[in-house]
């Protein structure tokens, strides 16, 4: 049989919607792709002692502070419905220190992840790299329920 191409889009169409009743969602969620696989990994080596392996703020460390550990899987929930990239970016990286809201309770991820030569620019792009991985696990993992 030979099937026209509007016939084989209206068969793929059709096939896809049926998967999707079958499944109980209209829109399943997308695997993270390798930067986000990659931030996780990153992620429970520098953040989860005080963010939590769930990322809900919940970590080992959290009861040791003297500052309430965000909830990072609402990130975006708090900011109606976007993810601030350029902001959380720049809460990891150390960045966003403000002076006027009081002391950073946060390691500075940008310098940590510098190495030992802060001032190689191979280190800084490795650095960069690392927090960009963060921010796409990150951007992941937040939830709307």
């Amino acid at each position: 049989m030979i099937y026209s191409q509007t016939g084989r889009l209206a068969w793929l169409a059709l096939s896809m919607v049926l998967s999707a009743c079958v499944s109980g969602e209209a829109n399943p969620p997308a695997a993270p792709g390798p930067q986000a696989a990659a931030g996780e990994r990153l992620y429970k080596v520098s953040c989860a002692a005080c963010h939590g392996a769930d990322a809900r703020g919940t970590g080992p460390v959290a009861p040791l502070l003297t500052v309430p550990v965000p909830d990072l899987t609402r990130i975006a929930q708090r900011r109606g419905g976007e993810f601030p990239e350029l902001e959380i970016f720049r809460v990891i990286d150390g960045q966003s220190d403000l002076a006027g809201h009081g002391p950073r309770h946060m390691p500075v991820w940008g310098y940590e992840f510098f190495g030992d030569d802060p001032d190689d620019e191979v280190a800084h792009r490795r650095a960069t790299e690392k927090v960009d991985r963060l921010v796409a696990y990150l951007r992941a993992i937040q939830r709307t329920d």
